[in-house]
């Protein structure tokens, strides 16, 4: 829910969890082998979807180019949903005024029929959208009217900017450490950010095709080493990431206050 659910909230969610494991009363060593049974299902869970996603496609109901896209980087259940946009972006929204492209960004009008006809203002280009519902900066979720508006320019990838590392397959992956002298650069904190996930989806596509064969993954992994080393440099000019610049970089937001 990013920014919306509560310290609270969690903590409830949490308790619920657990709660179906532990029992008031128990002993420690009983405490700790039904946390290990809580943390197990919660693994298997996990790699049950993992496989779900990398071993099989999702079911489509749209022929736009851009779900394929959106399948190869995103979990299952963050696909479905975002195909569900996909579709009420074709069924329920209707361009009221679209501008010429100003500066590669183009500007439209949109009424949405699911919400009172109300018009929803966005602003779209190749590789970013401003939309007036704030789904995205609020779900992380690409809304309706974006995708209308990709629709119309012809946008057939999934533009970057708007991926969230937390909804990609890739999340388990980790966040790279990759720091800057300017911490207070954050519009290039944010390019850090996409172009970090870029090559962690690089690295994994390029993993899955090694597969089991131990030749491939002998190779993949000298050249990950002889990376590793050239990027050694040590010259200490780095520093360490704060912990709001390592939100950014997972979350792909600034925080405004």
């Amino acid at each position: 829910m990013f920014g919306l659910m509560r310290t609270t909230s969690r903590f409830e969610s949490e308790n619920f969890f657990f709660s179906r494991f532990h029992r008031q009363g128990s002993t420690l060593c009983e405490f700790w082998l039904r946390f290990e049974s809580a943390m197990d299902k919660q693994q298997n869970e996990t790699r049950r979807l993992n496989h779900e996603s990398n071993s099989s496609l999702p079911i489509t109901v749209s022929e736009w180019f851009i779900k394929d896209d959106a399948a190869d980087l995103f979990t299952r259940a963050i696909f479905y949903k975002l195909q569900d946009e996909i579709v009420s972006s074709c069924l329920n929204m209707q361009i009221k005024k679209m501008s010429e492209e100003i500066d590669g960004v183009t500007y439209l009008e949109i009424r949405d029929v699911k919400v009172n006809d109300k018009i929803f203002k966005v602003s779209v280009s190749y590789d970013h959208v401003v939309c007036a519902c704030n789904k995205f900066v609020m779900c992380g979720i690409v809304c309706r009217h974006t995708f209308c508006g990709f629709k119309q320019i012809g946008v057939v990838k999934f533009p970057r900017s708007m991926v969230l590392n937390s909804w990609m397959k890739i999340a388990e992956s980790g966040i790279s450490s990759v720091t800057f002298a300017d911490s207070e650069d954050h519009l290039k904190m944010q390019k850090v950010a996409v172009k970090v996930s870029h090559i962690w989806f690089d690295f994994r596509k390029v993993v899955n095709k090694a597969g089991t064969d131990l030749d491939k993954l002998d190779h993949v992994h000298g050249v990950v080493r002889q990376l590793s080393t050239d990027m050694d440099v040590g010259d200490g000019s780095g520093v360490v990431m704060s912990k709001a610049e390592f939100m950014v970089s997972v979350l792909g937001q600034q925080p405004t206050e």
